[in-house]
């Protein structure tokens, strides 16, 4: 159910972030900043939280593959990870805080079914911290103008 779900979220977050590309494209063409830092945050948020989702999907995956059916132990994942460890494995830990697929040894260590790419969370830490970042500049307005952000109706009103 849990990969059915990341999954629908993957998809989901695929067509905000289409949306976001379509607002980003606007703002470009009509020289509006807030429409494009509003764009480009859609775009890292969608891809902050479909990679996650995807990870989640990833890891529900390999932990339902290995509760169900003949071929279930040790875990799939842990038997492709390292076929010389498998006579070994005893049980598997699944996280999803940070994402991982570990496979417990026999002797108490433990090593990791790369179930989730490597690269995955600090895509996903990037591009949530890119996400607050645009939404901050969006908020704000963005570049502040020739007037150091002064409002324009008192622009020229100080003495000299």
């Amino acid at each position: 159910m849990m990969f059915l779900f990341a999954l629908l979220l993957v998809i989901a977050a695929l067509f905000v972030a289409l949306w976001g590309l379509g607002k980003t494209i606007i703002g470009l063409v009509k020289s509006r900043p807030r429409v494009v830092y509003r764009g480009l945050a859609l775009i890292t948020g969608s891809v902050a939280i479909g990679g996650y989702a995807l990870g989640i999907a990833l890891v529900g995956l390999a932990q339902g593959e290995s509760e169900h059916g003949a071929e279930s132990s040790p875990a799939p994942a842990c038997r492709q990870a390292d076929p010389t460890r498998a006579p070994h494995v005893i049980g598997h830990e699944a996280g999803y805080l940070p994402l991982h697929f570990n496979c417990e040894l026999d002797d108490g260590t433990t090593y990791s079914a790369h179930v989730v790419p490597s690269g995955l969370t600090p895509v996903v830490l990037i591009a949530a911290a890119a996400t607050a970042g645009l939404a901050t500049a969006a908020k704000s307005g963005g570049v502040r103008g020739p007037s150091g952000g002064a409002n324009d109706r008192y622009k020229g009103s100080a003495t000299a």
